[in-house]
């Protein structure tokens, strides 16, 4: 049976949607799909870069993060202040010389390195704590609340209790499990549990003071930092065709993993809010600065990989860098850098300054960089010619860089013997960083 034309103002107008809503009643109102959703939340100046990972304040209100910019005063030619700044009306509400802090589990505290050493301020009276602890026991800090106290974990894996703003010495560090030893660069969970830390290039969860249930994610990554219900970890990792970094989330219950979709351009070291957003740092030719993802959840799961990508323990010169001819030297060093980190300018600098000390010491050294493969080329050169360096560039593919642990750390120092990989180092080093860890190699040479 034909219907009578459509009459928007006629009966039939009444009578079409009396027949159209049982049917919806029927078959029922489905739900609007969701997707995460990203809002810029604080706008970079152009000249401004992040020295390592920003973190969000557990309400989500206040940002924290190390600004980096250049200072020809300063030995690296660049100063860091850590910068906290006040979300609803983007004001900074105090900056101070210093780097890597990371929120209290109630949200009053922050914990960095500051001119006063490991520093703690709160954050209603503006009161800054110094010598928290021994400098040398690790920055890089991670905050948690085991059994109701505080508890700090350290890039160098080592962790102690606050009795008030005081580390309660003696430290303790974590230890060594079968198979996959003690690990890399970690962060603790919110309960002060567990841990995510670098074994072999992937990024691997297990237990701060056990070695019960580990879990291999499978991926290389980025430091991971977990959801506050410990069920999730989030972290940055090489998009699949090399053009820059996307956020991956892990469901550790359920061994799947989520990848937040739709940004063009770089997104790196994420941090939770309380209530399961998630704040990112951005690099892209669209927008530079932080943004909040909400429904992060909301983006499709899949099972963890099947085939672990863990980095083989014997790797040679030749398979991470075929293009390039090894220089000949008993002992090679490589820094593997991105443009988009704040480290590199600093890395660049030291590793100028061992380089130059290692050849008064008689040679027997080759030095080189080589800059992600996922980095725009007419970047790399601007950050290369603003560095002012005279060091040597090879080429660098997306399948070497997989071969590194560069995947985990921007930037990423490599040590050869002989064309073999003995070691490499995580994170810019310094000069005396530099000169303590490859002098006794070299001063074994035959």
């Amino acid at each position: 049976m034909s219907l009578p034309p459509f009459a928007p103002n006629g009966p039939m107008r009444q009578t079409r949607i009396l027949m159209v809503l049982p049917l919806l009643a029927l078959l029922g109102a489905r739900p609007a799909l969701r997707a995460p959703q990203y809002t810029q939340i604080y706008t970079l100046s152009p000249k401004e870069g992040v020295f390592a990972y920003a973190r969000i304040s557990p309400d989500g209100r206040t940002l924290v993060y190390a600004s980096e910019q250049a200072d020809p005063r300063r030995p690296t030619g660049m100063a860091t202040s850590e910068t906290v700044v006040d979300l609803a009306t983007r004001q900074v509400l105090y900056t101070e010389q210093g780097i890597d802090a990371y929120w209290s589990i109630d949200g009053t505290r922050i914990i960095y390195s500051g001119t006063a050493g490991v520093s703690i301020r709160h954050m209603d009276t503006k009161v800054v704590a110094g010598s928290v602890a021994p400098g040398g026991l690790g920055d890089y800090y991670s905050w948690a609340l085991r059994d109701g106290r505080d508890l700090i974990l350290t890039i160098s894996s080592n962790y102690y209790y606050l009795d008030g703003d005081k580390a309660v010495l003696p430290y303790s560090k974590v230890n060594s499990c079968p198979g996959i030893g003690t690990g890399d660069r970690p962060l603790i969970s919110k309960d002060g549990k567990r841990i995510t830390t670098f074994v072999r290039g992937n990024v691997v969860v297990r237990g701060l003071d056990n070695c019960d249930d580990i879990i291999d994610t499978g991926i290389k990554g980025a430091k991971a930092d977990f959801s506050w219900d410990g069920r999730y970890i989030a972290f940055h990792t090489v998009k699949a065709d090399s053009a820059g970094y996307e956020i991956k989330i892990v469901d550790l219950q359920q061994r799947t993993v989520r990848t937040l979709p739709g940004l063009k351009g770089s997104a790196l070291f994420p941090s939770w809010t309380k209530d399961g957003r998630l704040c990112f740092r951005y690099d892209g030719t669209d927008y530079r600065g932080f943004m909040m993802a909400s429904n992060v959840l909301d983006a499709p799961a899949v099972p963890l990989p099947t085939v672990s990508e863990a980095l083989p323990a014997h790797r040679e010169w030749s398979e991470i860098f075929p293009e390039t001819h090894a220089a000949g030297a008993h002992l090679e060093v490589v820094l593997i850098w991105a443009p988009w980190s704040a480290h590199s300018q600093i890395a660049f600098t030291e590793l100028a300054r061992a380089r130059d000390y290692f050849a008064k010491q008689g040679g027997g050294i080759a030095v080189a960089t080589a800059a992600d493969p996922g980095s725009e080329e007419q970047e790399i050169v601007r950050q290369m010619k603003l560095f002012g360096t005279s060091l040597v560039r090879i080429p660098l593919s997306p399948r070497g860089l997989a071969l590194t642990e560069a995947r985990n750390q921007m930037p990423t120092t490599l040590l050869f013997r002989d064309g073999v990989l003995i070691d490499r180092r995580l994170g810019a080093q310094t000069f005396e960083q530099l000169r303590d860890w490859v002098g006794p190699v070299l001063a074994s040479l035959p």
